[in-house]
């Protein structure tokens, strides 16, 4: 019993990172990925999405992923998702150490999808993108607030 126990305890992170079905990189440790944004002036991007949310799927099927598969957000900004309805725990950008969910509730996310943008400091550098309700200028609206985040970052 004991080492059942055991086995599910250790089991259960893992199915809950596996679980997700975007292939988008998890934010794991957002100390880390500030200390890349300071070095190379890049945008902190974090795409706060849930399991049960068609929206999310469509903005990270239509646009997130392509961009990322494509390799156009590596030299521009560093994407992250923080999954609301998964366990996955993350580092926060002062470094307490805790599970998506409750990152998101410090940020302010209530609902899914949303999209932020931020500097090295864990500061917002742009309009967040709130939900998915015109899909024929998401896109637009996405790239234009893309450059707007690095053109905020690289003033500063």
């Amino acid at each position: 019993m004991r080492r059942l126990l055991i086995s599910l305890l250790l089991i259960l992170p893992l199915q809950a990172l596996a679980s997700s079905k975007h292939n988008l990189p998890v934010a794991s440790d957002l100390q880390q990925d500030a200390q890349l944004s300071k070095r190379h002036r890049l945008p902190i991007v974090l795409f706060y999405m849930s399991d049960d949310c068609g929206y999310c799927d469509a903005v990270s099927d239509l646009y997130l992923e392509p961009m990322h598969r494509n390799g156009l957000d590596k030299n521009r900004f560093i994407l992250r998702t923080i999954n609301t309805t998964g366990y996955a725990s993350v580092r926060s950008f002062d470094g307490k150490k805790m599970d998506h969910d409750d990152f998101a509730d410090k940020q302010g996310v209530s609902f899914t999808p949303v999209i932020k943008f931020y500097n090295h400091q864990g500061k917002e550098i742009a309009p967040e993108i709130f939900g998915y309700q015109t899909p024929d200028f998401y896109g637009a609206y996405l790239e234009a607030t893309i450059e707007q985040s690095i053109a905020t970052l690289r003033k500063l």
